[in-house]
């Protein structure tokens, strides 16, 4: 859960980071550049759009199974059965 999580968050901070860090040595070098609406905006989209991506990428790429039965999660005799996909039976 974590992973996915991350695995969609990071795209969306990425932009901000590099940001961040080329702003450190422009000061660093002398520049009086700071953070600004439009460029923040700017930003915001560029991590959006890689965050679309990321969802893109993972749901190319997820294991599917077409030729099971999903079962979903549920009790049984009082205890919690997690969801799985059994094979269609082969005749």
């Amino acid at each position: 859960m974590v992973r996915g999580i991350l695995f969609h968050i990071i795209p969306l901070l990425v932009p901000f980071i590099v940001y961040a860090i080329y702003l450190y040595y422009l000061k660093k070098a002398g520049g009086e550049k700071t953070w600004q609406g439009k460029s923040v905006a700017v930003l915001t989209l560029i991590g959006l759009f890689f965050m679309a991506i990321s969802f893109i990428v993972l749901w190319v790429f997820q294991e599917r199974s077409a030729d099971g039965v999903y079962i979903p999660q549920h009790m049984e005799n009082g205890k919690l059965i997690d969801s799985q996909v059994i094979p269609r039976k082969q005749n």
